[in-house]
């Protein structure tokens, strides 16, 4: 069909993806947190956005789609732990991206991963439309991301290799995907902090799934292989510049209020949900106290606690205050030692805090709600390079409770 007409060519191949969209949304998706963290301290922060490989088509768990896959494969390369986020839009095209990301608080990722172009291709949007609608979404990621991000481009993989379209039409798609990663990677090369990534297609170990769990696993990797180097010189580069653009913005404290209130945790009473976390936290620490807390209007509320806990804690003579300026928590061997803490309320009075160790816990949209906080009156000094992963699984243990009692609640 090379020399027909394009105004022919359109609404055939349109009708024909249209005509698939019943057995592609019988297709199996993830249900569970779009998100994935990789074991590991210093962790690197990822955002996959799009459609395509980010919705997970095939699978039921984002554990084994992309971001889990993306996230070990990083994890892998670089040594360090891997948060990687999705904000998926199954029938996203690029005229409707801008839109889509400006809900996104883009300035907390380190990496921006941009999937986008698999329903273009069967649209066949037009190469100009590609070009600008492409070119404003990149414009926009850079304007509203920090300084330091880095923006992946993720090339359209081959659309033959997706078995719900492979067939003779799927030739026409395919072959406009090759002009429009073209015109991708022209436009990354334009953008400093753009990188071009070209997807292959993965070797299929189903006929029956849009993509599998060694889909994920290949565009992982390939991933990986062009994102790990710049982030490892972008820790060299700009360590300070990352973490202030992560929760010390003029909007911090009205945006942490908003998401407290929109999660409704501070009048949810049950609290056996954290329970579990604040007992293996004293366990694995060895410590007598610790609590899961939560910032409201500049004090902390305790949604669980253990041991001899302070109460009526101001945001501003906590050690939260320093725990959310943190990527991956903080560990004070002896507080009382320590000329930031050492004036700290419950450090030169009872209980007398000396080791404290926090992690902060963050609300679905990046926003910095509360801390795990586990302390003890005597001072300890192991190595933190050895506990600090230890504390971010226990950290991210409590994250998930509070999302998952936001969850359940709705």
């Amino acid at each position: 069909m090379g020399n027909v007409p394009r105004w022919v060519t359109v609404p055939v191949l349109r009708a024909w993806v249209a005509s698939k969209t019943g057995e592609v949304n019988r297709l199996p998706r993830p249900v569970d947190a779009p998100e994935s963290h990789s074991i590991g301290f210093n962790s690197d922060r990822v955002l996959i956005f799009g459609g395509g490989p980010a919705v997970g088509w095939g699978v039921l768990s984002h554990e084994i789609a992309l971001p889990g896959a993306l996230g070990r494969a990083l994890s892998s390369r670089t040594g360090r732990g891997a948060d990687v986020h999705v904000a998926a839009v199954p029938q996203l095209k690029v005229g409707s991206a801008v839109n889509e990301l400006s809900r996104i608080k883009l300035h907390c990722y380190d990496a921006i991963v941009v999937t986008l172009g698999v329903n273009d291709a069967g649209a066949l949007t037009s190469l100009a439309a590609w070009r600008r609608d492409l070119t404003n979404t990149l414009r926009l990621i850079a304007r509203q991301s920090s300084s330091v991000s880095r923006i992946f481009v993720a090339g359209v993989h081959p659309i033959r290799s997706i078995p719900v379209y492979n067939g003779p039409l799927g030739s026409i798609a395919d072959a406009h995907a090759r002009k429009m990663n073209a015109i991708s990677a022209e436009v990354c090369s334009l953008e400093p902090r753009a990188t071009y990534v070209s997807l292959t297609a993965p070797q299929q170990s189903s006929t029956f799934r849009s993509s599998d769990a060694m889909s994920y696993l290949h565009w992982g990797e390939e991933l990986a292989d062009r994102m790990a180097p710049q982030l490892d010189a972008e820790r060299l580069l700009a360590d300070l510049d990352r973490t202030l653009s992560r929760d010390q913005g003029p909007d911090a404290a009205k945006d942490r209020a908003a998401a407290v209130l929109e999660l409704g945790i501070l009048h949810d009473d049950r609290t056996w949900q954290f329970d579990s976390v604040i007992a293996q936290a004293c366990t694995t620490f060895g410590v007598r106290s610790a609590t899961v807390s939560v910032i409201d209007s500049g004090h902390l509320v305790h949604k669980a606690q253990t041991g001899n806990v302070p109460q009526l804690i101001t945001l501003g003579a906590s050690f939260t205050a320093s725990v959310i300026r943190e990527r991956d928590g903080m560990m004070v061997p002896d507080a009382g030692a320590d000329a930031r803490f050492r004036n700290l309320p419950h450090v030169a009075g009872e209980p007398r805090i000396r080791f404290y160790a926090g992690f902060p816990v963050e609300s679905p949209n990046g926003n910095r709600i509360g801390t795990l906080n586990i302390f003890d009156p005597e001072p300890q000094f192991a190595c933190d390079s050895d506990r600090l992963p230890v504390l971010r699984q226990l950290g991210l243990m409590a994250q998930a409770e509070v999302r998952r009692g936001a969850d359940g609640r709705q």
